[in-house]
């Protein structure tokens, strides 16, 4: 019995399943509330946030979303900001602000995800000739 299509499910499993990018909402001034599934509560301090949580700020207020690779999103009042399951910065559709920051854990999570794709793709496709019987040195 072949185990590599096995691994490659496995190593396509553990991609699919990986719970996305956390991020961290941090307060500025002004009243701020998330709502992670029970309606929105107020925040009065640093919280961290998962994928689909929702963050709103009042009026002339300000706070921000972190994402784990250092992307900075500002929450606008009078908008409600949803946590992405990939940083707005590395999917290409937000502008960092600090041209001298490069979110260098996005680029590093590209390649290693090309890299386990690659690896599942090829232990899924590439068959032992050996039928079940080990070789012979």
């Amino acid at each position: 019995m072949a185990k590599r299509p096995l691994i490659g499910a496995f190593c396509l499993a553990m991609l699919l399943s990986s719970s996305g990018w956390a991020a961290t909402v941090e307060p500025g001034q002004g009243s701020l509330t998330i709502n992670q599934g029970q309606g929105f509560q107020p925040v009065n301090t640093r919280i961290n946030a998962n994928v689909g949580d929702s963050v709103m700020v009042g009026p002339n207020g300000t706070a921000a979303v972190v994402y784990d690779d250092g992307c900075t999103v500002n929450v606008q009042p009078g908008a409600v900001t949803t946590i992405a399951p990939i940083s707005p910065c590395a999917s290409g559709s937000y502008a960092q602000n600090n041209d001298d920051d490069f979110p260098w854990g996005a680029a590093a999570l590209g390649v290693g995800a090309a890299t386990l794709v690659g690896v599942g793709i090829w232990a899924a496709t590439t068959t032992s000739h050996t039928n079940g019987v080990a070789a012979s040195p």
